[in-house]
């Protein structure tokens, strides 16, 4: 009788696309749902408590997971160390710019900084580390640079908070590119760089008054579990790489965006405007540049 059970490879694919859903959905929607919820609290106050309550979180998890050898080795290196310093300080102000968009119901700009990332990325793959753009993938980036100057046009100004989302991500990616840590272990060390600076920070709150810490239970709460938002993303998205391939891994990053712009219509009740304009020019280019990725890598084999 035929076996028709899903064979162990195509078991560890499922999981790893199961993984990477909830990774981006988490990332779109859960983190986006739980900066509303406590938006009482200054963007100050929750970006410290993102690495006051989430260093615990990721050190039981290196624990469990047997890795804490690991982080002691990339403690050890001076190197490592100052690469780490650099990508704690840019995610620190991706998580307090982002927590800004929610708190002040500008998500939909956000999301925009999310959809242009992957082509900074790709601009600053060329620039620093010597990689060639495939002619479909500079058309990609010139769109995408359209799109950004009409948005300037039409609202005024520059989009500060896209900007600062997709080039402090992007710059962290290629730092993060020269550690050779996992990214559960760099998230532990960039955290740990972090914690006194976000525990003075946490004090001085307190001090000034502007604290809701240990004054409302709810806010309390929500802080508290703030390492566990922050967290359980980055887990479920380590799992899913190493059972993805590249390819699907870069297409499902468009979950994130496009989830926060539902978020941000539907629920926070935004009115993305001639957003929309833009917008459409960064999908067209996102189109483009994906379309390049998936045949480059079925050429070469590896899609």
């Amino acid at each position: 009788m035929k076996d028709n059970s899903p064979q162990p490879l195509e078991k560890e694919r499922l999981t790893g696309v199961l993984e990477g859903l909830g990774a981006y959905l988490w990332w779109g929607m859960v983190t986006t749902f739980y900066f509303r919820w406590v938006r009482e609290a200054t963007p100050l106050e929750l970006l410290a408590w993102r690495v006051l309550a989430g260093l615990p979180v990721i050190l039981l998890i290196l624990s469990l997971r047997s890795e804490l050898g690991k982080l002691r080795e990339i403690l050890r290196s001076p190197k490592a160390i100052g690469l780490l310093l650099c990508s704690a300080l840019l995610i620190m102000g991706n998580w307090l710019t982002f927590i800004y968009s929610v708190v002040e119901a500008r998500v939909s700009e956000a999301s925009l900084g999310y959809y242009i990332n992957p082509l900074v990325s790709v601009g600053l793959g060329a620039l620093f580390l010597n990689e060639k753009l495939r002619p479909l993938q500079w058309l990609a980036v010139v769109v995408a640079a359209g799109g950004v100057g009409i948005f300037t046009a039409l609202e005024g100004s520059l989009p500060w908070i896209s900007l600062v989302l997709a080039f402090s991500f992007a710059l962290y990616g290629l730092i993060r590119k020269q550690v050779k840590a996992s990214a559960e272990v760099g998230l532990a060390v960039e955290m740990i760089l972090l914690f006194l600076p976000m525990l003075f920070l946490q004090t001085y709150l307190t001090h000034e008054g502007t604290t809701f810490f240990m004054k409302s239970n709810e806010i309390t709460f929500g802080l508290l579990v703030g390492g566990f938002v922050t967290v359980v993303p980055l887990w479920l998205f380590a799992r899913a790489a190493k059972k993805l391939q590249l390819t699907t891994v870069g297409l499902m990053q468009y979950i994130a965006p496009t989830a926060q712009l539902m978020v941000a219509i539907f629920y926070i009740g935004e009115n993305p405007g001639t957003k929309w304009i833009p917008l459409t020019l960064i999908l067209v280019a996102l189109a483009i540049y994906s379309t390049d990725s998936i045949r480059f890598h079925r050429k070469n084999g590896n899609g």
